[in-house]
């Protein structure tokens, strides 16, 4: 919501003008912000491109927050990921439809089990396998609700 002000001079009459309550129009990062988001950018962009070449890690959420956090830090970084071949249509089906590749979801839904079985034969103490099964349960359901690519 944007809300336009009149701040009024002695006179009555409007002496300036500005714009207040958009959220969207938060002031740009600092110096050090910048260069934090850039290398989570970094960071998420080599986990992605891991996750294109090994079996098991998935690429589509690396991606999805190496374009949030170039978006903040690097604009010039997140365009070139958006404009990637391999990458570019896993954000436009995200961007318009909310949607996740099918072989996305079943790696992760894999990758998820695979991990709580390891916490299960490990001997993990049983408050530790009621949480981690809660939170990769509502991760898996998220995951499933949403529309396939």
């Amino acid at each position: 919501m944007v809300r336009e002000t009149t701040l009024l001079d002695g006179r009555g009459e409007g002496a300036d003008r500005f714009e207040t309550c958009d959220p969207s129009r938060r002031p740009p990062p600092g110096r050090a912000a910048r260069a934090v988001y850039r290398a989570l950018g970094f960071l998420f962009l080599g986990l992605a491109i891991a996750g294109v070449v090994l079996p098991g890690l998935p690429a589509t959420p690396f991606v999805l927050l190496a374009v949030w956090a170039f978006g903040r830090g690097s604009p010039e970084w997140a365009a070139r990921v958006e404009r990637d071949p391999r990458f570019g249509p896993i954000l436009v089906n995200w961007r318009e439809r909310r949607a996740v590749p099918r072989r996305a979801k079943a790696l992760a839904i894999l990758s998820m089990s695979a991990s709580f079985a390891l916490l299960v034969y490990s001997g993990a103490p049983d408050l530790v396998l009621l949480g981690v099964g809660i939170i990769l349960l509502c991760v898996a359901t998220y995951l499933l609700t949403r529309p396939s690519a």
